[in-house]
């Protein structure tokens, strides 16, 4: 799990043996951290947990469309960086943009948009860097484009270890760059679930396949 500053090194994903092991110590009355580390719920015999062929923590697949796009993109990078700025800048910086055959125009900037669906994340996403080009500090700018340079490698249809290689490259250079946003007083930490899941993507597109297919866009 991350720590305070939301540092992800060292974080395993958690076994069915540790966790029932944890989850009987608190039935005993003890109290673990890990109980509370691992945000675990006082539900003692999870319906896996006699489950002979499986592993929970294994099966659980990543979701591009409520982590990447809704859950760190619009719930986050978007607020955090209108907060640095201001509303009404990032509306006029979309005003702005010079109109294009292949790009949305925002018209109205983006503060109004009342229905965020996957659509209007991606047409937010392709423009979004030259937006804050100007407006932000280079380093929120940095940080930005490496989360964005990750949330296209994570849309591949197929990997290869050189996609996977610069996917992690995006990742680090994102995280060298967040602490910017505890600088200007936009964060205290970076403690945040969705965020932390982004260090899962390379192994689960190692073991699982190109999350493209596991996205629950194209379901809604």
């Amino acid at each position: 799990m991350p720590n305070d500053r939301g540092e992800h090194k060292d974080s395993p994903l958690r076994t069915a043996p540790s966790v029932r092991f944890t989850l009987r110590q608190k039935q005993n009355g003890e109290d673990p951290l890990e109980f509370e580390d691992e945000g675990l719920r006082e539900v003692y015999s999870p319906f896996w947990s006699d489950l002979p062929h499986s592993d929970i923590f294994c099966c659980i697949s990543l979701d591009i469309l409520h982590q990447l796009h809704k859950g760190v993109f619009k719930d986050h990078f978007v607020k955090w960086c209108s907060d640095i700025v201001g509303e009404t800048t990032i509306d006029d910086c979309f005003r702005a943009m010079s109109t294009h055959p292949e790009l949305r125009h925002f018209k109205k900037g983006i503060s109004s948009v009342s229905q965020w669906t996957g659509k209007e994340h991606k047409e937010m996403q392709k423009v979004y860097l030259g937006v804050l080009a100007g407006a932000v500090p280079a380093k929120v700018l940095t940080a930005v484009r490496g989360f964005l340079d990750f949330v296209y490698y994570a849309q591949y249809q197929s990997h290869t270890i050189e996609t996977l290689h610069r996917m992690q490259e995006s990742l680090n250079l994102f995280h060298a760059n967040k602490d910017v946003f505890v600088d200007l007083s936009i964060r205290d930490h970076f403690n945040i679930p969705k965020l932390h899941s982004m260090c899962h993507y390379i192994t689960s597109i190692q073991s699982l396949g190109s999350v493209d297919g596991l996205n629950s866009e194209g379901p809604e």
